[in-house]
């Protein structure tokens, strides 16, 4: 998925920091901006017992797809009642030589059900596709009208079969997160939703597909939250807290507002030329100079944590200054950088100004062990 921060080619630099530090192999490792959590799903493949939160309600589907569900559910009551489902899967199932997990038969039965269904007009075609807008105020184009018509109705039965207690929680959610992905995908876009290109990007012009998303299977019992960092760090306790608070002035809400409607599914009363959704709730102060080195000291002191990990990077609007400054309240901080390309969500334009003026940029990982 395409994601403002996303630290999936870092993943190697941030554990190199937590095994040359020699931090325990085991306990409770808290992810408190989980984002779409490549970092919390790095961890929890390493057996640590996970602690994950972020205030957009489409990080709590990944968050309970991929954190909180250990296992790949059985789908029984949705084929049961969906007797198409299951006529599909055993005529698959007889041309198997090699049966698979009967689970995974399962999920991949109902995820190729989702996929042939007919379209359906519905919020994303009607508000985010050329055939829906055509007669609008604002023509808009996130997606071809085909694949807006499908992502419209996959979600509806999807809201269908759980409001019909179909499917579990579970299924509920690894259904949204596959549908989730598969939007992302063919969304029209560089980056991010605060804009749609006006010409159609190959990826664009492919049809929608929803895949299994690669679950892991664990032993323990992880906590996800849709909360606000700060307030959530008062009430718990971990070994290894990891902070990757937003960097930059470019709010998540807006820049993400489609996949936050498609998660929520909620027929928000949407404005403007890209059709943003109300998200006053959901700003946050990380995104503001004059107010988020007050929310970061703040998360700092309260953080009830053995080791202290934060990632930032040098286009980042709090200085390395404040950063170390903060820190040293709790401990000494060691400082470990990295340099990789620039996440894009456009073109170089006349109006596009960045803080460093090359496309690399310097990750910078502060590392320190709570004295206090």
């Amino acid at each position: 998925m395409k994601y403002i921060g996303n630290k999936f080619r870092l993943l190697p630099f941030i554990d190199k920091v937590i095994t040359q530090e020699k931090l325990p192999t085991k306990g409770t490792f808290c992810d408190i901006f989980s984002g779409t959590t490549n970092v919390a799903q790095f961890y929890k493949k390493k057996g640590y017992k996970l602690i994950t939160c972020d205030i957009m309600y489409y990080s709590y589907v990944f968050q309970y797809a991929y954190i909180k569900n250990n296992i790949n559910p059985s789908f029984t009551k949705v084929l049961q009642h969906e007797k198409d489902i299951l006529k599909a899967k055993n005529k698959v199932q007889s041309s198997l030589f090699f049966k698979e997990d009967t689970n995974k038969e399962n999920l991949k039965a109902v995820l190729n059900y989702l996929n042939n269904l007919p379209e359906e007009k519905g919020f994303v075609y009607l508000n985010y596709a050329p055939g829906g807008t055509s007669n609008s105020k604002y023509q808009r184009q996130y997606f071809k009208d085909e694949n807006a018509k499908k992502v419209d109705a996959i979600r509806n039965l999807i809201q269908i079969w759980k409001n019909n207690d179909w499917i579990t929680k579970e299924e509920y959610f690894i259904l949204l997160a596959s549908l989730i992905d598969a939007a992302d995908f063919v969304a029209n876009i560089s980056g991010t939703y605060g804009a749609f290109l006006k010409i159609w990007r190959s990826m664009a012009l492919k049809h929608l597909t929803l895949l299994p998303p690669k679950l892991i299977e664990s032993n323990s019992k992880h906590e996800i939250h849709l909360e606000d960092a700060n307030k959530l760090v008062r009430n718990i306790k971990c070994d290894i807290l990891y902070i990757d608070p937003p960097y930059n002035s470019r709010q998540y809400a807006p820049n993400f507002h489609i996949l936050e409607t498609i998660a929520r599914w909620d027929n928000p009363n949407i404005y403007g030329k890209t059709g943003l959704r109300p998200y006053d709730k959901q700003k946050s102060d990380y995104n503001l100079k004059e107010k988020c080195g007050e929310k970061f000291a703040d998360l700092i002191k309260n953080a009830d944590a053995k080791y202290i990990l934060l990632s930032y990077n040098n286009e980042g609007i709090m200085s390395d200054e404040l950063i170390r400054e903060t820190l040293c309240k709790r401990g000494k901080a060691k400082v470990y950088k990295q340099i990789y390309r620039r996440f894009r969500t456009e073109r170089d334009h006349a109006k596009r100004h960045y803080k460093v003026s090359n496309d690399k940029v310097t990750e910078t990982i502060y590392f320190l062990k709570t004295i206090n």
